[in-house]
């Protein structure tokens, strides 16, 4: 048996995640899961914010691929909404300005 390369390793690791992930937004639309469902067990408010948005753009991901599968919307717009979503929710903690403190992730 040869040993995987570093890069290899990420690149399966990267593969497995971006499936459960997928796995997981099917399962909220076929289920009817709302996000505020989903996320409702997670404690720390930031990781929840972090968890709701991410879960968000995954479904309109899935939602606008379906609108183009059934052609709805052709490539291009696809694209153009999926590049806004992306550029859009990209997490960027609030601050409290009442608070010297930096938030981090």
């Amino acid at each position: 048996m040869h040993d995987k390369s570093f890069q290899q390793a990420i690149q399966e690791l990267r593969s497995r995640l971006l499936d459960g992930f997928q796995d997981t937004i099917f399962h909220m639309i076929g289920y009817r899961t709302t996000v505020t469902e989903a996320a409702s067990g997670i404690q720390d408010e930031k990781m929840r914010t972090v968890v709701t948005e991410t879960l968000i753009v995954g479904q309109i991901t899935v939602l606008l691929s379906m609108m183009k599968n059934m052609q709805f919307i052709n490539d291009a717009q696809y694209n153009e909404f999926v590049d806004y979503l992306n550029h859009s929710s990209a997490y960027q903690p609030r601050r409290n300005s009442l608070s010297c403190e930096k938030d981090t992730i």
